[in-house]
């Protein structure tokens, strides 16, 4: 059977089970292709780094490290910095279901990029990377959209149906070319993506039947390989491909991931790249154990001193805000009044450090800048913070909340006018007006027309909360205390 080549813009024939070829050439163009994505990446300039990883990506299809995961963090930040999804003329210049299998991925790597929460973007990915037989990409987001899937209540039972699917099929292809380790894989994942399934939508008889059909053929496949010399030839590969899934899953054991840490330090070690670095801090930092974080912050602190690349500074400094929060909460839990202070103190002073370098690198990014003054708020320092609350309400995701801390910094200040302004604004232009962001900006609106001395709107704000929650902080208690003034 002739295999499918790269670059040859021809769909697969549906009874093909090789996979995608590329060139060293074609690899060697999408490098370069790839390495310009990621400067353009480091520099925050994200449309232009997603043009240029999709460009890469005609190359070479099945690029998973060298640009399909870089493509998703860059896609994120995207997202974060308040970047535009796609409009209806590009979803309609861009289709999903174009008979060229590879144009149809590309234009599934597009739209995800400028999308990346959208389920059906990533069911696209993984659905043409499957009719491409770019097994690795398709392997990869068919792991994406079980995780979407997982997080999203509402998800169908079509979208149940497609994934298993693409499992199923993978597996099926994966076995007939003597890939074990990559079809136990895809079948193992679709037996998990079955059982969410079930969880989600008890009393399904459909599920039961796929179930012990998938079942089955993992019975088949492990008895197929359980003896004989094509199995003990393969077992290094085999054990490469089961690490590959085992890391990409959320619930290890302890020695488990002890023993991938371990292989991942030893690979980095012998090979310190972007790829291997990402491993090893990932994995370090699954349990969230001390230790294993500290270990993770110098191995980002000493990439950073050897390339000068800021992001794994960024990186390093995430981790530890992490620890710092999480210790946080341990300590309101535990009631302890004065430890808290003495960490919320040292952690705030730590923040403060890191956004200040934040925003002084990326002057621009009004969703540091919204980070930045939130800390200076917690911090008390209301001067430093109205000026970056005001310029990062230019960012429509953060909009409401900028206008929230302005009323409450004003009205810290004694500005009862100016918080009234401010809030009143952020309310009117509010997409939400009952959620909890709505019902705190009432509620500061009340504490601020209550220090104008302008009880009457005080309480008429504060009514206005009680009817959306009864119980919302000590609403109650000071609309009572308005109403026995009266």
């Amino acid at each position: 059977m002739a295999k499918s080549k790269n670059g040859d813009g021809a769909d697969n024939n549906s009874a093909s089970i090789d996979r995608l070829e590329t060139t060293a050439a074609d690899q060697a163009k999408s490098a370069q292709w790839f390495q310009r994505a990621r400067e353009l990446g480091d520099k925050r300039q994200f449309d232009y780094a997603i043009e240029y990883y999709v460009n890469g990506l005609e190359f070479w299809p099945d690029a998973v490290e060298e640009a399909c995961k870089p493509l998703h963090g860059c896609a994120v930040a995207r997202r974060q910095t308040g970047g535009k999804k796609p409009g209806l003329k590009d979803t309609m210049k861009r289709s999903l279901n174009d008979k060229d299998a590879k144009q149809a991925l590309l234009n599934a790597f597009w739209l995800f990029a400028k999308d990346p929460d959208n389920v059906g973007y990533v069911e696209a990915l993984a659905r043409n990377a499957s009719r491409l037989r770019a097994e690795d990409t398709a392997r990869w987001a068919a792991g994406l959209c079980f995780k979407a899937l997982e997080s999203n209540a509402k998800a169908t039972v079509k979208q149940f149906q497609v994934l298993v699917q693409l499992f199923e099929e993978m597996g099926d292809r994966a076995a007939e070319r003597d890939e074990a380790a990559f079809a136990l894989s895809a079948f193992q994942a679709g037996v998990e993506a079955l059982n969410l399934w079930r969880r989600r939508i008890p009393r399904d008889d459909r599920v039961e039947v796929l179930v012990k059909n998938l079942s089955t053929k993992l019975t088949i496949l492990k008895g197929r390989y359980q003896d004989g010399d094509s199995y003990r030839e393969s077992i290094v590969d085999s054990e490469e491909q089961i690490d590959l899934h085992d890391e990409h899953r959320t619930v290890q054991s302890d020695q488990r991931v002890e023993d991938l840490t371990s292989k991942a330090e030893s690979d980095y070690r012998a090979d310190p790249s972007d790829g291997h670095l990402r491993r090893l801090v990932d994995l370090l930092c699954r349990r969230e154990h001390a230790e294993d974080e500290v270990r993770a912050i110098g191995f980002l602190l000493e990439a950073y001193k050897r390339s000068k690349d800021y992001r794994w500074k960024r990186s390093a400094d995430d981790v530890r805000m992490k620890q710092l929060e999480r210790t946080r909460r341990e300590l309101t839990k535990a009631g302890d009044a004065s430890k808290l202070r003495e960490h919320r103190i040292a952690q705030l002073r730590f923040e403060l450090a890191v956004f200040k370098e934040r925003v002084d690198l990326y002057p621009t990014d009004n969703r540091l800048r919204f980070e930045y003054g939130v800390r200076n708020f917690h911090a008390s320092r209301f001067d430093d913070a109205i000026p970056l609350f005001q310029a990062a309400r230019a960012d429509p995701k953060n909009r409401s909340a900028c206008g929230m801390y302005l009323g409450r910094c004003f009205l810290r200040k004694g500005y009862h006018d100016q918080a009234i302004s401010a809030l009143e604004e952020a309310i009117r232009s509010h997409e939400y007006p009952d959620d909890d962001l709505a019902k705190a900006m009432l509620y500061w609106l009340g504490r601020a027309q209550e220090g104008a001395g302008d009880l009457e709107s005080a309480k008429k704000t504060y009514g206005k909360i009680l009817q959306l929650d009864y119980t919302f902080g000590d609403t109650r208690a000071r609309l009572d205390g308005l109403s026995k003034q009266g």
